[in-house]
């Protein structure tokens, strides 16, 4: 015999149970996607300066005296490579009584590709092909394409100002700036390759990470 006492829920209970749920919904998936979308943009900055980090420990030791960081823009996100130059071949063009450039258009210019990674939804605060190229010793360090407009738009930190060794990583390729949307975060460098990396808060500051 079916237990008399057995019950189920009434669907007032059932309309309260749903109540709850969806006002949890409503306040915990905003700040699920902010944070999702603050660690995708950490993550590309963070592998963007662990690069230049890779190409100046090689560079250092000699391994290509001459490296660059090339950035490509691209409709949905970034392409980025390492490059180097081996001594030999710095040599030889040297001896022909030419200097070195840090070349964006001919890949037969650089003798490997060091590394390369597509980052996908990600943008950084300027839309052409850029490249930054260190050498030992910082006896030649150059910038080529859009990144040179660093020098017009020198950012300020918490730490210090009229930086022009920057890169700005963002999730939103309309307000990527020197004042972007968040989240947005930043890696600087100096000439011998030396990374800080920051993050753009909501006091429109940039503060060390």
């Amino acid at each position: 015999m079916r237990n008399q006492n057995t019950k189920g829920f009434t669907l007032l209970e059932l309309l309260v149970v749903v109540a709850i749920i969806g006002v949890i919904a409503a306040a915990g998936i905003p700040s699920f996607l902010n944070w999702s979308a603050d660690r995708k943009v950490r993550k590309a900055n963070d592998q963007i300066a662990g690069l230049i980090t890779r190409l100046n420990t090689q560079t250092q030791r000699g391994v290509y005296p001459f490296t660059q960081l090339l950035i490509i823009p691209q409709n949905q996100g970034l392409s980025i490579q390492g490059r180097g130059k081996n001594k030999s071949s710095i040599n030889t063009l040297v001896n022909a009584g030419n200097d070195l450039t840090c070349e964006i258009n001919d890949p037969t210019y650089w003798d490997e590709v060091v590394s390369t990674f597509t980052i996908n939804d990600i943008f950084v605060h300027f839309a052409n092909d850029s490249a930054v190229c260190f050498s030992k010793n910082a006896d030649n360090y150059l910038v080529e394409g859009d990144i040179t407009d660093n020098n017009l738009n020198p950012l300020e930190t918490n730490e210090t100002n009229n930086i022009v060794n920057y890169l700005i990583v963002c999730n939103s390729e309309n307000d990527c700036d020197t004042e972007p949307e968040m989240p947005a975060y930043m890696m600087v460098w100096s000439r011998f390759g030396n990374v800080s990396k920051f993050k753009y808060t909501s006091s429109d500051e940039w503060i060390r990470q």
